[in-house]
């Protein structure tokens, strides 16, 4: 008699139980969404990140788009929910957070590339990151979103480097950034001919996309779509 798929996943799921049980002993953590201890994130926050499989319908994915007509896509809005994950993911170095975080933005980068795909006229888009600022690649030791990309098997252009080290703009509103950042970015080579979709975390007032947006422009490139896990506001 064959076994349904509910009864073989049973035992794997206290297995799989179990084996987080054991770590928690050797290395205790707590749940980066809610502080709960021996998970780094617990199955009720899990659910809140993560959209279930089965679901297909776009309508809770938030659009906007730039000035100069380049259209956004994220998985959802921010809140501070998925602000703590996010920086236990990125300051504390819990990359552990990958798995659920890509899961996260996987609904939105799969309908961004094939909105982007099909305004192409059936070529896929290179997929590209923004450079990570010096202090943050050396304190970090790695690249979150282009991690988050990988985990999504797409191995990310990285078509821009910094031309000077702006300042850190977290308690700066949009004016403030549009004015730390300017020229900042550059191409780090020539793009003539080459369609980018553009992958962020959060994207806040728009002024990083914005501006490498424009360095790509500069660069002979196109970006053709941003896509973020969050976005902040409307």
């Amino acid at each position: 008699m064959m076994r349904s798929s509910s009864s073989r996943s049973a035992p794997l799921a206290h297995v799989r139980e179990a084996c987080l049980d054991a770590w928690a002993l050797l290395v205790p953590v707590t749940c980066a969404g809610c502080g709960a201890p021996d998970r780094g994130l617990c199955d009720d926050c899990l659910g809140r990140l993560v959209r279930p499989a089965a679901s297909d319908d776009d309508a809770h994915l938030v659009r906007w788009s730039d000035a100069g007509g380049t259209p956004g896509l994220a998985a959802r809005r921010y809140d501070e929910f998925v602000g703590a994950v996010l920086l236990a993911y990125k300051e504390d170095a819990r990359t552990g957070l990958v798995r659920p975080l890509a899961a996260a933005l996987e609904p939105a980068f799969r309908s961004a590339v094939l909105e982007a795909s099909r305004a192409m006229g059936g070529v896929s888009p290179e997929i590209a990151t923004i450079p990570a600022r010096r202090c943050a690649a050396r304190d970090r030791g790695f690249h979150p979103v282009e991690q988050l990309v990988r985990r999504l098997g797409t191995r990310p252009s990285r078509p821009l480097r910094w031309a000077r080290q702006p300042a850190d703009q977290r308690d700066f509103g949009r004016a403030e950034r549009l004015e730390n950042l300017a020229g900042a970015l550059v191409a780090a080579r020539r793009l003539d001919g080459r369609r980018f979709l553009l992958v962020e975390d959060v994207v806040t007032t728009g002024a990083t996309v914005g501006e490498a947006v424009r360095a790509m422009r500069d660069g002979g490139g196109l970006v053709v779509g941003v896509v973020a896990l969050a976005r902040v506001g409307p």
